[in-house]
């Protein structure tokens, strides 16, 4: 922004309500309840990284219980991302389809964003998730798998944000939330890829929000902390020595040690700020990055 300078009396003079944007002040919130705000019905929302057992199955199920149709995007596996997106058709009433697809491919990526567009109707939210984490000291890591955790955990959700905007930017309206992680703000042992990457998602997200904004693009973040789904939790019930098994449980005992809250959290728990980021209630909020970890990082 730069340094603020003092007005003159006569540049303050010329500031009227027109000057101040009082015409897109949204003032038909204030007679609504925040349940009706939080209203998602007519809503057709991306959720990436559905596929598995995290977050992006819990954001696709609190965004269904706020009435959004949503499409449930998985990596390979149809059948797994179909089971998701049944319980969701059954759990809360709603319309959820299932696609799959290789987001670290751009002309793949264009691809599932169309079927998405065609099967739901519309593009209205898009819950940015794709991960991919390589795990290890930094210094013995390949090539290969540099580039499997910068283009699963950075490469995919900046492909996501170009391609819905071919939907958005038309249309004058969307959201955008981006999941980047406590990790892009603190330091965890032998993820330090991962969390550069998610660094990245954060910076992305700041600079997006205030670019996009007067396109009526609202862009926000979240930066979980430890979630315990069900591999994590498999993890410290079975614990091994294979490389991921341990280095996903010391990932998870050096966060929770910082929680302030004194434990882990549920995807679900995440999938809560998600969902209110997407909603009515939250239309004065511009490319900001919500750490949800339980006070791991105090800023």
């Amino acid at each position: 922004m730069g340094i603020v300078k003092k007005k003159t009396k006569a540049e303050i003079d010329a500031y009227g309500l027109a000057e101040l944007g009082w015409d897109r002040v949204p003032t038909d919130i204030v007679e609504k309840s925040v349940t009706a705000l939080m209203d998602l019905k007519g809503k057709k929302a991306i959720v990436t990284g559905a596929g598995g057992y995290g977050l992006g199955q819990a954001c696709a199920n609190r965004l269904a219980s706020l009435g959004a149709d949503v499409a449930l995007v998985g990596h390979s596996s149809l059948e797994r991302t179909e089971a998701n997106a049944e319980v969701v058709r059954r759990r809360w009433n709603a319309k959820a389809i299932a696609v799959v697809g290789e987001l670290t491919d751009y002309a793949d990526t264009e691809r599932v964003f169309a079927e998405c567009h065609e099967r739901l109707g519309g593009i209205d939210i898009l819950i940015n998730n794709s991960v991919a984490v390589s795990v290890g000291d930094f210094a013995a890591m390949s090539p290969a798998a540099i580039d499997h955790c910068v283009a699963g955990s950075f490469t995919m959700l900046t492909y996501c944000c170009r391609v819905v905007l071919d939907y958005m930017m038309p249309q004058r309206s969307g959201r955008i939330i981006n999941i980047s992680s406590i990790g892009g703000r603190a330091y965890h042992p032998n993820i330090a890829l991962y969390n550069a990457c998610k660094a990245g998602v954060i910076g992305l997200t700041r600079t997006l929000g205030a670019e996009l904004i007067s396109h009526g693009i609202r862009v926000n973040g979240v930066c979980p902390g430890v979630m315990l789904h069900d591999n994590l939790r498999a993890a410290f019930e079975n614990p091994t020595d294979d490389p991921h098994n341990f280095y996903a449980r010391e990932a998870v005992i050096q966060g929770f040690e910082y929680a302030a809250e004194g434990r882990v959290s549920l995807p679900e728990e995440v999938a809560n700020m998600v969902a209110f980021l997407c909603t009515d209630a939250a239309t004065y909020i511009v490319g900001q990055n919500f750490n949800h970890a339980g006070g791991q990082v105090l800023l």
